[in-house]
Order: structure tokens, then sequence, then C-alpha cells
């Protein structure tokens, strides 16, 4: 069955999608230019949950597509086009996506906004990991596997990189094989530096907030795209 998710704002990030869906379920993330060519050419069913994650869609389209129902996709929808799929409304399950309130940031939060150019750095975020130092070393150390995965990927296939880092490939491998695509060398190579750079500060002088901010801010110009 079909389902469509509720949402006032893209959602790109698995962490996020789990989040508003309560959908725990294995999903694949793909693009709407993947979502045609699945349409077009697939010639067997596929059981497996996939999620359109880079565009609104709306009921037209689907039926311009003859997008059977029945299929396990789904498509985030904003609310005001909800009324034009009440033909089919016994064939989709309607996910009203709600947003909750954050009383816990983790280090993935303030990753994905320094990633995403469309957003920028929420304040509250940033105040919430530069006044925990255990808080901004769980985010240094996550972002810095976050670009290591990265830089790997320049040199050896997924399969290698993920045993290397121990790991399982899985939806942050299309992250970061995204990440490699848009993200220039240099940059990445500025970006294990100031990494080196903070820790080797804190380490003499303490943790600071205000580097902890200077240092987001400047990862931030550095990697999102």
């Amino acid at each position: 069955m079909t389902k469509l998710l509720i949402t006032e704002k893209l959602i790109t990030n698995k962490q996020e999608f789990i989040n508003l869906s309560n959908i725990t379920d294995l999903v694949e993330f793909i693009s709407f230019e993947e979502f045609i060519s699945d349409t077009t050419l697939s010639l067997f069913s596929n059981t497996q949950l996939k999620f359109i994650f880079d565009k609104f869609v709306n009921y037209s389209e689907l039926l311009k597509r003859n997008h059977d129902f029945s299929s396990n996709y789904i498509f985030q929808i904003k609310k005001n086009s909800l009324t034009n799929f009440s033909e089919v409304s016994t064939h989709v399950e309607v996910i009203q996506g709600s947003k909750p309130v954050k009383d816990k940031y983790l280090p993935w939060d303030l990753s994905n906004l320094i990633f995403n150019q469309k957003n920028s750095l929420n304040q509250q975020i940033v105040a919430e990991f530069c006044i925990n130092e255990n808080l901004f070393r769980q985010f240094l150390a996550y972002l810095n596997k976050e670009l290591m995965r990265v830089n790997l990927l320049q040199a050896y296939d997924q399969k290698k990189v993920s045993i290397l880092l121990n790991e399982n490939i899985d939806f942050k491998y299309e992250l970061a094989l995204r990440r490699l695509e848009n993200i220039n060398k240099k940059n990445l190579d500025k970006s294990f530096e100031q990494i080196n750079k903070i820790e080797k500060l804190i380490s003499k002088s303490g943790f600071n907030q205000e580097n902890g901010k200077r240092f987001i801010v400047g990862m931030k110009k550095l990697l999102e795209f």
C-alpha cells in the first residue's frame, strides 16, 4: 500500500524520517527520478518500502504515471494537497508527520545542519553543543567519522571502507557518496585540519564556548552544499 507522509519540509535524513513517521522497517531512500525509472523499467514487484526523499508529489503526477497505489512507496506531500487523493483514499495510508519538541540534541542533528545548505545554523542547537563539552566532543567524533567515510570512498569501494570502519553498508553510505560528489577535496582536507586544530586547542587550553561556535560556523562554510 502506498503511504503519504504529510510534512511541510522535505525529509532527507533517515533519523528524521524515523522520528516523524515512526516507521522503523528497512526503507530504501530513492530520488523521484529513480522512482520514475522503477515505474518504467521494473519487471518484478518489489516488497521493500521505498521513500522518495527529494520531492513533494501530488496526485496528478502519480495519476499521469499510472502509479499503482497498492505498491510499497512512501511519498511526501503537503497538507493542502491531501484532498486531491480522495479518489484513492481507501488505497493509501496517510501519515501525519509531526516534528517532536526536542529536549535533547544528538550529534547527527548538528551534522545534518552543517552539510545542508538549505538550513541555516539553529542558534539553540549551536548553544546546546557549545555549553556542554561532553556533547561537543561526541559531535567532533561523529563528524570526524562522517568525513573519514567520505575521504576513504575516494580511494576504496564501499565494501572495503565498511570493513575498515567496522560498520554496515546502509543509508549513511548513500549520504557519503552524495557528499563526495559535492564537497571538493580542498575543503575536505581543511575540515580535517580544523578538527585537529580544535582538538589540540581543547587539550591545551580547555573547552571554550566561543571557540566551539567559531568551529561550527567555519565547518558549515566548508561543507554545506
